[in-house]
Formats: C-alpha cells, sequence, structure tokens
C-alpha cells in the first residue's frame, strides 16, 4: 500500500496547530497517511480547540486539558466532531485528537 497525503487546514492556536500536525503525522505513519499543513485547496479542514478544566483530587487541585475538534470537507460541510477530556498536558490531548482524527477519516474514506 502506498503513502496517502491529506492537506489539511487547522484553524488553532497556532501552538495547538503545531502540536495537532505533529501527532497527525506521528500516527498517520502507521496507516500510511502524511498529513500536509495548507491554508487552501485542502482535502479537509480541522477546527481544533483546547482549554484547561480544573478539579479537586485527594492529593490537590488538578488542571486538565480538555480540546474540543471538529472535521469538515473540502466545501465545508462538518464530517465528524468530538471532544476530549481529562488529559494532563496539551501534548496528551493532541495525542488523542490526533487518534480520533485519523481513525474518523479512515472510516469516511473507506465507506466512501
Amino acid at each position: 500500500m502506498g503513502q496517502q497525503t491529506l492537506r489539511v487546514r487547522i484553524d488553532a492556536k497556532e501552538f495547538d496547530r503545531a502540536l495537532l500536525i505533529q501527532k497527525l503525522n506521528e500516527h498517520g505513519a502507521d496507516h500510511h497517511i502524511k498529513f500536509e499543513l495548507v491554508n487552501q485547496n485542502f482535502d479537509y479542514r480541522i477546527a481544533y480547540g483546547t482549554g484547561q478544566a480544573g478539579g479537586i483530587a485527594p492529593y490537590g487541585p488538578v488542571v486538565a486539558t480538555a480540546s474540543v475538534t471538529r472535521v469538515f470537507d473540502a466545501k465545508g460541510s462538518e464530517l465528524f466532531e468530538f471532544s476530549r477530556d481529562g488529559r494532563k498536558t496539551d501534548a496528551g490531548a493532541a495525542n488523542a485528537t490526533a487518534k480520533e482524527i485519523i481513525k474518523g477519516l479512515q472510516k469516511l474514506r473507506s465507506a466512501g
């Protein structure tokens, strides 16, 4: 199976965008998918945001990263959305998000 390149536009803060594209390519390699970050002529647009959520644990206050993601096709139709809560770091949130995006895109592409 040859490698497939998907052109994506990621609407996110600069730090989150860089982290997500890195994680997409790390996990995409296992599936023969390379993600190319572009601003136009994209296959998919990803709206990605992170935030901090606090809580109390037996050992004191806890700060966790949560993310919300929406994936659109090139025409602007929403394909799927999801959120991930309780990640300890922004990298953890990006990691979980990348895996979920890849899984969602593979499902859509195999159905199409």
